[in-house]
């Protein structure tokens, strides 16, 4: 069984696409079941059970992002083989689930990124290029956002390579990858909303989990402007708190002062990741911090280089 953790916060126009997506799924035989969390009530939702051909569970009045995938994958069936985690609004195709399926079992230990094409929605028209990875920069300003590999002709030659971290839109991994993830905080959900939802990626290669992204199982998402009442002091409150769970002192100290440097209430957001992170923090010390700014850095070719054991502990057993 594959189990799709889909969140949806008020973007009911989207909802019927997805449901048609996963019946196509389902019709060529594929059992599957839908997590479906939302920030509406759940009872505002249930017609999503009349119209799937497949179980569907429901949760609602959750309001982070974070939150709706732990609970996703805590309410997952103990049969599940993978969990998906999709936004409300990606396209895809049942050929494009099958291959991550399948690299998912080559590579167990790991979490998987899909490649994320932009397209319109529920249309599904391309829009775009395709963006495989995520890092990020610290030279325009803090956090600065990067697609890796550009360009065809930047991308590694291997069909599924490690990366930095990925998409929060689209990603698959196994239950016990998530156990052990849950372990360690989970996805965060301190912060309502979006936050920084790339920083599990950061908190997986700590854990030796590596990510990874498979070319062959692109996806399409449509990209929007951000979530409804997302506040500055949210944005900054959630990758201080990244910071402070996943770097080392050197690391931490730099990207705090870049972060001053550009305006940032950097000591109000730090007492706010101490107190929301401490616990985490503490759990997380017998695995080595990350310098993040080595560890995200790219050549001028936008390339990224992995941890050379990568491949080892993918392909390890949870």
């Amino acid at each position: 069984m594959l189990s799709f953790i889909v969140q949806e916060y008020h973007e009911e126009e989207f909802i019927d696409k997805m449901i048609a997506q996963l019946n196509d799924l389902a019709a060529e035989g594929e059992e599957i079941e839908l997590c479906f969390i939302t920030a509406s009530p759940a009872s505002e939702r249930a017609y999503v059970r009349k119209k799937a051909d497949f179980p569907v569970k429901i949760v609602g009045n959750v309001w982070s992002c974070g939150a709706a995938r732990n609970t996703g994958a805590i309410i997952a069936s103990p049969r599940s083989e993978a969990l998906f985690f999709f936004d409300c609004h990606i396209c895809f195709t049942p050929e494009a689930i099958r291959k991550a399926k399948e690299t998912l079992r080559k590579y167990p230990n790991a979490m998987l990124g899909l490649p994320v094409k932009v397209v319109d929605f529920p249309s599904c028209e391309v829009k775009g290029g395709t963006g495989y990875a995520v890092t990020f920069r610290f030279t325009k300003h803090p956090f600065e956002w990067v697609w890796l590999y550009p360009n065809e002709m930047s991308l590694p030659n291997e069909r599924v390579f490690a990366v930095p971290t990925v998409c929060g839109c689209a990603f698959a991994m196994t239950p016990q990858v998530f156990k052990h993830f849950y372990e360690f905080g989970g996805f965060l959900w301190q912060h309502h909303r979006l936050g920084w939802e790339e920083e599990h990626g950061f908190r997986l290669w700590r854990l030796q989990h590596p990510v990874i992204v498979d070319k062959k199982a692109e996806v399409g998402h449509f990209f929007k402007s951000g979530w409804k009442g997302e506040a500055l002091p949210e944005f900054q409150e959630s990758r201080i708190l990244g910071i402070y769970l996943n770097a080392d002192r050197e690391s931490c100290e730099e990207i705090l002062r870049i972060c001053e440097r550009d305006g940032w209430n950097v000591q109000k957001a730090l007492r706010w990741a101490r107190e929301h992170g401490a616990p985490i923090r503490k759990k997380l010390k017998r695995y080595p911090p990350l310098n993040l700014r080595r560890f995200l850095w790219i050549d001028e070719n936008w390339r990224w280089t992995p941890p050379a054991w990568w491949k080892k502990l993918a392909t390890a057993s949870s």
